[in-house]
């Protein structure tokens, strides 16, 4: 998710928050905090948190003007509208400066885990479907009970060769020991 402001000094920036697999490849190549930031983020996901990357760049009004005539053209189009919209924001959403990124626990709510067990002891396929980091939806799939030790994970990664940055989807193919 992007924002655009003009600060009291007139300057414009792009301020972006989102998962890592997007906001990376939006960013400067040449950041040598990126390689730690990195790390740290799947550090952060092995351990089943929440992650996402704070960036931003200045943008110069004559590229601002040009790129708010191309996404408003992408706005009020009839045809193939999300596909305009997505490509407009990717010409803005480019060179984009590391600001930070940000770990939290995502806490289940109460007793999640034990009504899924539950499901699951009657026989009930749960399926979930998540954006998260593959090893944060492991960590999160054992902590409400719906991956166990007894089980077979076997991990299918699908790149999506529609978007710039390669997204993988999981699916979990679980089995019986």
């Amino acid at each position: 998710n992007s924002v655009i402001i003009r600060k009291a000094d007139g300057e414009l920036m792009i301020m972006t928050k989102g998962a890592d697999s997007i906001v990376l490849e939006r960013m400067k190549k040449d950041n040598p905090a990126l390689v730690t930031t990195w790390a740290n983020l799947e550090k952060y996901a092995d351990i089943g948190l929440r992650t996402l990357i704070l960036a931003q760049r200045k943008i110069p009004d004559v590229e601002y003007s040009k790129w708010a005539a191309t996404y408003h053209e992408a706005m009020t189009s009839l045809d193939n509208r999300d596909a305009k919209v997505e490509a407009a924001q990717e010409l803005i959403e480019r060179d984009l400066e590391l600001v930070g990124a940000t770990a939290i626990e995502d806490k289940l709510q109460d007793e999640v885990g034990d009504t899924i067990a539950i499901l699951k002891e009657a026989g009930i396929s749960v399926w979930v479907l998540t954006g998260d980091k593959i090893e944060t939806a492991i960590n999160i799939g054992f902590s409400c009970k719906l991956l166990n030790t007894l089980l077979t994970l076997s991990l299918i990664h699908i790149s999506e060769p529609t978007r710039q940055a390669e997204i993988s989807y999981a699916v979990f193919c679980l089995k019986k020991k």
